[in-house]
C-alpha cells in the first residue's frame, strides 16, 4: 500500500523520494543507509573525441549528432573523388596533401588565376589547386557532375585548411570574365571539416551549367579569379 505525501517529511526532493519507494531512475545508483536512502548520480558519458580534447558530456541518444560536426574529430583527406582514406589531425593535413597529393599545385597570394583545363572532359570531373595567403593554406576546387539526373553543372567552392573558426575570419570572391560578361559568387570559406559534398548538397558555392562554362571558357579552359581577404 502506497502512503500518503505525509509519511515523508524528510524527504526534500524527488529525487529521495523516488529512491525510497524504488521508482527507476535514469543513469543514477539508489544507495540504502541506515537512516535514508541517498542517490548518487552517475556522470553522463563524454563525446568518443574526448582524448583529442572534447570536453561535452552527452546523453547516448545525443552522442551521434555530435560526433559527426565535433571540432575534435579526425580530419579526413580534404581531395573531392578520391579513393584516399587517410585521417589524421588538421596540422597534419598540408604535410599529408604534399606527399600523398603531389599534382595539386600550389600558388602564393591572396589573388590568383584557377586555371581548369579541358572542362569538355566528360563524366565527373575534379579540379583542385592551393592558395597560400595570411599565413593559411586554402583549397580550391571545381566540381562537374550530374547533382540532377540529366544535368550536368559545374560547382566552385574554397575551403579553409583550417578550423571552422578560423574560417569565419576570411572572405573569398570567385569570379568568371568574359566578353562583356562577368559572373561573380562571394562567400566565407568552409573549413575542410565540412567537406565539398556538404556545400554542393546546399548549393553553397558558385553553380552554372556547362552553357554558361562555355560562355567564359576559352579553348576548353575556364580561368577563375580567387581573391581572398580578412573580414
Amino acid at each position: 500500500m502506497l502512503c500518503p505525501a505525509s509519511c515523508f517529511p524528510l524527504l526534500r526532493d524527488l529525487s529521495q523520494l523516488r529512491c525510497l519507494l524504488g521508482w527507476p531512475r535514469q543513469r543514477g545508483v539508489c544507495v540504502t543507509g541506515t537512516n535514508r536512502p541517498v542517490c548518487h548520480t552517475k556522470p553522463l558519458p563524454g563525446s568518443k573525441y574526448a582524448s583529442a580534447g572534447c570536453l561535452l558530456s552527452l546523453h547516448h541518444s545525443e552522442k551521434p549528432e555530435h560526433e559527426e560536426v565535433c571540432e575534435f574529430r579526425p580530419y579526413t583527406c580534404p581531395c573531392p573523388g578520391a579513393s584516399c582514406k587517410w585521417q589524421g589531425s588538421l596540422e597534419a593535413v598540408m604535410p599529408h596533401l604534399m606527399h600523398a597529393h603531389k599534382s595539386i599545385t600550389t600558388l602564393q597570394g591572396e589573388d590568383i588565376v584557377f586555371l581548369a583545363t579541358d572542362i569538355n572532359l566528360p563524366g565527373a570531373v575534379d579540379w583542385v589547386m592551393m592558395q597560400s595567403c595570411f599565413g593559411h593554406h586554402f583549397m580550391l576546387v571545381l566540381e562537374k557532375q550530374e547533382k540532377y539526373e540529366g544535368h550536368q553543372q559545374f560547382f566552385a567552392i574554397v575551403l579553409l585548411i583550417g578550423t571552422r573558426k578560423q574560417a569565419e575570419n576570411f572572405a573569398y570572391r570567385l569570379e568568371l570574365n568574359g566578353n562583356r560578361r562577368r559572373l561573380t559568387w562571394e562567400a566565407t570559406p568552409r573549413s575542410i571539416h565540412d567537406g565539398v559534398a556538404a556545400a554542393i548538397m546546399n548549393s553553397d558555392c558558385l553553380v552554372f551549367d556547362t552553357s554558361i562554362a562555355h560562355l567564359f571558357a576559352d579553348n576548353g579552359n575556364l580561368g577563375i579569379n580567387v581573391t581572398i581577404s580578412m573580414c
